[in-house]
C-alpha cells in the first residue's frame, strides 16, 4: 500500500485500521516473544542452566552508562572522575577534594 493509498478515507475509517493494525502487530511480537522465551527454555534445560546463572549471564551482558562525572582535575581538566571506584591521585592528593566538584555535579 502506497501514502496515497489512505488520503480519501475518513477519520473514522483510519482510526478503525490504525486500531486493527495495532492488534495485528501486538498478536505478532506476542508470537514473537513466545518463540524466543521457548528457545531459552530450551538452551537452559539442554545445558542445565541455574536460575542464578541465567540472571548472573544476563546481568553481565546488560549494557550501562558510564557513571557522570563529578570531579575534574584543575590541572588537567580533560581528567574527571566520577567518585565511583578507586579515586585517582590527583583527587587523594587535593588538599580540599570538594573544591574539585564540578558544579551541579
Amino acid at each position: 500500500m502506497q501514502p496515497n493509498d489512505f488520503k480519501d478515507l475518513s477519520l473514522e475509517e483510519l482510526v478503525n485500521m490504525q486500531s486493527k493494525l495495532k492488534s495485528f502487530v501486538d498478536k505478532r511480537l506476542d508470537a514473537k516473544k513466545r518463540d524466543a522465551l521457548n528457545k531459552i527454555q530450551s538452551l537452559v534445560t539442554e545445558f542445565e542452566l541455574g536460575f542464578d546463572e541465567v540472571v548472573a549471564a544476563i546481568r553481565v551482558t546488560a549494557k550501562r552508562g558510564k557513571a557522570p562525572a563529578i570531579y575534574r582535575n584543575p590541572a588537567n581538566p580533560r581528567q574527571t572522575w566520577s567518585g565511583k571506584g578507586d579515586a585517582p591521585t590527583w583527587f587523594t592528593e587535593a588538599n580540599d577534594p570538594e573544591k574539585l566538584r564540578i558544579p551541579g555535579a
